[in-house]
């Protein structure tokens, strides 16, 4: 098959690892002739060019920065990317005849070129890769009001759907939300977990795991760790309060670790300081090796949502700490089936609601002082993940939908 990617995060960096990237290449060493049609920021001083490896051929398209940058910014550039997309798709994969192509979530920025090949390629088969449910999940949190912005964008979502014959979806909640709140036909609908290409996993030495806890000053501390995104989304003042009742429970040997960058980062670290909280740090970068090592060297890995969610999300750094074994603290809405994941389907962690503050410490105390579940939550996500989240799972699960 001719297979095109839609891409707006697709590393430009070669030794950065992505999942689409890991997706991409997969194809290609199945035999697929692959097209990817990927962002290509101006930050990078290149001009659009065109990158060939066997069986892959990678389109740049300069189209303005995107990530990283202010409103203005951002908006802009997603305002000019479907004609610098469909400008440079004509003209460089002009005599291609595709027969998949596939785009993700928010699509709002992509709508306009899947439609226009569309038009060009009306054979094709269309997948949605469904992330992110925009622009419902900005509402809920506050990012976005129900006006006419609000409105354009709940209208090419809905066309998005319309356009496209298969929507990969990462729950069963995800599709129901959808098809709730959209005139879908139930068979464009099919299960697409997150996916990973490196399966290897070492666990680090003893001497490792002494020199990290030295070098961040976690020496005899049971470490919980939180990597991404700093915004609204994950609601880490909840995190915080339950930092707050472990310092006031005289407990000295749990910190917590934030690593990351975001909107709420100051407001996270204001917060820190103003309750004079030791327990818990919050770094804004370290290298990708330390990072890496510090995930590890934890002992348990933290998932965070917004209380206020309405659609079911289901994070995506959990997939890396599946990957890696590691017990997982988890707090989030109720409208999401991340709880019946990590609970019953993985069995590799505790959940709470946002919110309930009890049980979040209740959970914290019970991984604390259970060796032996931890252990137990470790080898049933390193489990999971082998069966269900890497890269040939993702390939066969859409290659059986597409052969419906």
């Amino acid at each position: 098959m001719n297979v095109l990617f839609l891409m707006l995060n697709y590393p430009y960096e070669k030794n950065r690892e992505h999942m689409y990237k890991d997706l991409s290449r997969k194809f290609a060493e199945e035999g697929h002739n692959v097209y990817v049609a990927a962002l290509l920021e101006d930050k990078y001083g290149e001009e659009t060019f065109l990158q060939k490896e066997e069986n892959h051929n990678i389109l740049w398209i300069k189209a303005g920065d995107y990530f990283g940058v202010n409103k203005i910014k951002k908006g802009t550039t997603a305002l000019l990317l479907p004609y610098y997309f469909n400008k440079n798709i004509n003209r460089y994969f002009n005599n291609v005849k595709f027969d998949l192509v596939i785009y993700p979530t928010p699509a709002i920025t992509l709508y306009y070129t899947v439609k226009l090949i569309k038009k060009n390629n009306p054979s094709a088969k269309y997948m949605l890769v469904v992330k992110d449910i925009f622009p419902q999940n900005a509402l809920d949190i506050g990012l976005m009001k129900k006006g006419v912005v609000y409105k354009v964008f709940r209208n090419i979502e809905e066309k998005i759907y319309q356009i496209s014959d298969y929507l990969g979806c990462m729950s069963h909640k995800n599709i129901q939300h959808i098809a709730d709140h959209n005139d879908v036909h139930e068979n464009k609908f099919f299960i697409l977990e997150n996916w990973y290409s490196n399966l290897d996993y070492k666990s680090l030495e003893e001497e490792e795991v002494t020199n990290i806890k030295k070098n961040y000053d976690l020496e005899g501390k049971f470490v919980l760790t939180f990597g991404g995104n700093i915004s609204p989304a994950n609601e880490l003042e909840f995190l915080i309060q339950l930092a707050e009742k472990v310092e006031n429970q005289g407990i000295k040997d749990i910190s917590f670790i934030i690593i990351g960058r975001g909107t709420a980062k100051n407001k996270i670290e204001s917060l820190i300081t103003q309750k004079n909280l030791s327990c818990i740090k919050v770094f804004n970068f370290v290298p990708t090796e330390e990072y890496d090592q510090l995930i590890k060297m934890s002992n348990v890995g933290l998932i965070n949502l917004n209380r206020n969610y309405t659609i079911p999300n289901i994070p995506s750094k959990t997939l890396n700490l599946m990957r890696i074994g590691k017990p997982i603290l988890a707090a989030t809405d109720r409208n999401t089936d991340y709880k019946e994941l990590i609970t019953e389907e993985a069995n590799c962690g505790l959940w709470c609601e946002t919110g309930d503050l009890d049980s979040y410490y209740k959970n914290l105390i019970k991984l604390k002082e259970s060796k032996d579940l931890r252990e137990t939550f470790s080898e049933n996500a390193r489990k999971y993940f082998l069966n269900h989240l890497t890269t040939s799972n993702a390939y066969g699960s859409i290659m059986k939908k597409i052969g419906e």
